[in-house]
């Protein structure tokens, strides 16, 4: 566990990879949200239980704000990938939207435009897999802990933990 005061200060977290502990080849500042348990229905609720829920996910969520995680170039590579598979699909499911009702528009006798309509709009909410695969916390392995006060990493790598100040002799 990382307090989270030394995590939001550059220069604090180690020169090494959390996931590889291969050098770091780049830094990245981000924001880590805790996972949240809420309460009550998830199913066929309206507008008024929706917004419970929300105002119950707005008092438990915490975040903290990290400054300069180490990244080697695998980690790199990986989040790059992820978040390029992520736009593919949500820009292209998009261009194939709006370019099939813009040419539909205009053009009689096209049906097939709506399978192309159909499938865009089909691969923009499918762009989230990818982009979550993407994301920091599922990249590294790291969580907030329930209180807030902390970072939590999932399986540090031996170079990662060398050079954490409790690990060190």
């Amino acid at each position: 566990m990382l307090p989270s005061d030394s995590v939001a200060r550059p220069g604090n977290l180690p020169r090494y990879c959390t996931r590889h502990g291969r050098p770091a080849t780049r830094r990245k500042d981000f924001a880590l949200q805790s996972k949240v348990r809420i309460e009550g229905r998830r199913i066929f609720a309206n507008v008024f239980s929706q917004t419970e829920r929300l105002a119950q996910h707005a008092s438990k969520v915490r975040v903290i704000d990290v400054k300069g995680w180490p990244l080697c170039a695998v980690c790199v590579r990986t989040r790059t990938s992820w978040l390029a598979v992520a736009s593919a699909l949500f820009f292209g499911g998009l261009a194939a939207l709006v370019g099939s009702l813009a040419v539909g528009a205009f053009t009689d006798g096209m049906q097939w435009l709506a399978a192309v309509a159909v499938g865009g709009f089909v691969l923009m909410p499918l762009a989230a897999f990818p982009f979550v695969r993407g994301s920091m916390g599922r990249l590294i392995g790291a969580m907030t802990s329930p209180d807030g006060e902390s970072v939590i990493v999932e399986n540090p790598s031996a170079a990662f933990l060398a050079e954490l100040p409790d690990h060190r002799s």
